[in-house]
């Protein structure tokens, strides 16, 4: 079969013909139909070697793609609850289920493939979707029935991981509460609706895109700043002096980490996602007191169960730009060059 691997670091992926795999006792081969591109790709194929995180974590040789979708094409021994044919999606973190952290409803921090800063999923250090045919447990999956997979792909990564972070404080937001989203893109877009779902609070998005401020409020953000020197005196000014009780920084850079702190209110909470390696003062002065400061990793498969619920409801608005097997590498140029519109996904 075709696929699209990394075969070294800080080297463009390359298309190889590969056997197509065979499924085992508990598994299911799975026609890939979508694999969703993201920036955490571009990350790891620009890793030079034996630097953190992920070239000191994980070793080359696998195919990308950790945003799966698509059809059962046979089922391993011991499958009765899926069927030929049935669409599903693909949870891509791994995980034990006896760990201390799998029992405890944490799998996206199971210790059995836990790899210093990361965690072995699909299309980081474990073969992806990047591919004509998957393999994968069934307890890693999750069926759309006769649903378009396509639909879905952009869910399993960039849908899930916004939404577990999201969830991290939306049972403490109160009717009068103030939320702000730093970047509208491919998470953030996610992040901005699910606050929208799930609770009646006052959501601010920034980012430094008119166009992404744009989609934020066609997407029930209610207010768009762009982020610039006087963001932060701004939202003060609009909060009465009060600050922004929860924040999500999708972006996670040195600006976006300080931006937070400046804005956070007391008993509030700064969620950051972004994987921009920046870094913040925290402590009495550098941020509202009581505020708790939380680093969201991945999500769980409960998580994915959820959003799939959302997104078969019509509650969500799914963005993406489509691109053939053959076009990965122009759907990589586009997303590093910040002109795709919404998710890049591959369609097999």
């Amino acid at each position: 079969m075709k696929a699209f691997k990394l075969e070294q670091w800080n080297h463009p992926g390359t298309y190889v013909e590969i056997p197509k795999p065979i499924p085992g006792h508990g598994e299911c081969l799975i026609k890939i139909r979508a694999a969703g591109l993201c920036r955490s790709d571009l990350d790891m194929l620009d890793s030079k070697p034996n630097s953190a995180p992920w070239a000191t974590a994980i070793s080359p040789g696998y195919i990308l793609g950790h945003e799966n979708a698509g059809i059962i094409e046979a089922l391993g021994e011991g499958i009765s609850d899926l069927k030929v044919g049935e669409g599903v999606v693909v949870h891509h973190l791994k995980h034990c289920g006896v760990c201390a952290f799998c029992v405890n409803g944490a799998e996206q921090h199971c210790e059995k493939y836990k790899r210093g800063d990361v965690v072995l999923t699909r299309g980081a250090g474990i073969d992806g979707g990047l591919a004509e045919y998957l393999v994968a447990p069934r307890s890693e999956l999750v069926s759309i029935g006769d649903r378009d997979p396509v639909l879905y792909a952009p869910l399993t990564d960039a849908g899930v991981t916004a939404y577990h972070a999201v969830k991290s404080f939306i049972h403490r937001v109160r009717p009068n509460s103030t939320t702000a989203v730093i970047g509208i893109g491919g998470l953030g877009a996610y992040g901005v609706q699910f606050i929208k779902i799930l609770s009646a609070a006052k959501i601010f998005a920034i980012d430094k895109s008119e166009g992404c401020l744009t989609t934020a409020k066609e997407l029930g953000a209610d207010e768009v700043l762009l982020s610039d020197a006087s963001t932060a005196t701004k939202i003060l000014d609009m909060t009465n002096g009060n600050g922004i009780d929860y924040i999500v920084d999708f972006v996670g850079n040195d600006q976006t980490l300080a931006l937070a702190a400046k804005i956070s209110r007391p008993q509030g909470r700064i969620v950051v996602v972004g994987m921009e390696g920046g870094s913040v003062k925290l402590g009495w002065n550098h941020m509202a007191t009581s505020c708790e400061f939380a680093l969201s990793m991945g999500s769980t498969r409960q998580d994915l169960e959820d959003v799939c619920s959302l997104a078969t409801a019509g509650k969500l608005r799914i963005d993406m730009q489509r691109f053939s097997f053959d076009q990965i590498q122009e759907a990589y140029d586009l997303l590093r060059a910040g002109r795709l519109t919404g998710r890049a996904v591959i369609v097999m």
